[in-house]
């Protein structure tokens, strides 16, 4: 029960905690890449250390990680005087229930997203064929006569970017081609996926403020990702500037529009804007893949570890 109990509390507290200190990295110059990728990868561990931490609590014995905390649990046992038998069981059998219901209502809430998105891009496929002039190239591209500068990606098969002709009336040609790297940035990226599984996440897990809050800060990210995408081939202060102009809140529902998230942050960030080191980006993954899938444990463990040690040298 003692590794159980210290997974589960790990998971709380990561849970609970990690958005704060997530938060504060989307102001660095962290890539957009690696953040994305802690706040994915602490989710995912933070929902397995917790299922962990039941499976542990439900299998008889404890399973076999059991000896590695004998000896806390002598100590342990030594202060508490004892533990409920059956106290497992109930805890076992709650966490279960929880992760189950959990788990059918993530899976519930990614269909229900694969589905609304396959509408958006049906209804708005249908639209552009008629309203819409197809430019020619590799890469589907959409152009509306419209006034407004605007542009705004939607993924699907195929997946396709809207741009209107206000961007070539009020931006110059090397904004207008940083603007459009950025949506074609989005695509090559996934990012529509990386959002739908954050909405999805959020919506089946309200309770863990992690999951709760990850929808809007993955929003800013993918958008940091695609300014650095286009930044890296038409330069910073083209999609600074180009940023700086684009209509926001005018993309449907679905879609990833250029001005649409995290503007002021993502102008700050721009105009700090360093040149990217490939090694440096490649290792910070490698950190982020090795560390953020054993911190729910690593703080459980740790949090035990102390608090034991304490009453135990007090008993």
């Amino acid at each position: 029960m003692i590794l159980a109990f210290a997974l589960l509390v790990g998971a709380v507290v990561v849970g609970f905690a990690a958005p704060r200190f997530l938060h504060r990295l989307t102001t660095s110059q962290v890539a957009p890449a690696v953040l994305i990728t802690w706040w994915f990868a602490t989710g995912v561990s933070v929902l397995l250390t917790a299922l962990g931490g039941v499976v542990l609590l439900l299998v008889p014995g404890h399973g076999p990680a059991r000896w590695v905390v004998d000896r806390i649990h002598e100590c342990w046992s030594a202060v508490t005087h004892g533990s409920v038998p059956a106290l497992d069981d109930v805890l076992g059998t709650v966490g279960t229930l929880l992760i189950a219901a959990a788990l059918a209502r993530l899976g519930l809430a990614v269909f229900r997203r694969r589905s609304d998105a396959l509408k958006v891009h049906r209804r708005q496929l249908s639209l552009l064929r008629i309203a819409a002039r197809r430019a020619t190239g590799q890469e589907p591209l959409m152009w509306l006569d419209h006034d407004q500068p605007l542009a705004y990606s939607v993924a699907g098969r195929p997946s396709f970017v809207v741009a209107t002709t206000g961007l070539t009336e009020h931006l110059s040609d090397q904004q207008v081609a940083a603007v459009l790297a950025h949506e074609r940035a989005h695509l090559r990226g996934r990012h529509h996926v990386l959002t739908g599984l954050a909405d999805a996440a959020a919506w089946a897990m309200p309770f863990v403020p992690l999951m709760r809050q990850a929808p809007a800060a993955v929003r800013v990210l993918v958008e940091m990702a695609a300014d650095s995408a286009a930044a890296a081939a038409h330069g910073a202060e083209a999609v600074h500037s180009a940023l700086l102009r684009v209509t926001s809140g005018a993309a449907p529902a679905g879609a990833l529009g250029m001005a649409d998230n995290g503007v002021e942050q993502r102008l700050d960030r721009l105009a700090r804007a360093s040149r990217p080191k490939p090694w440096l980006r490649v290792g910070a993954l490698v950190a982020t893949a090795v560390t953020a899938p054993a911190l729910p444990a690593a703080v459980g463990l740790g949090l035990f570890a102390v608090t034991s040690t304490v009453f135990c040298s007090i008993a």
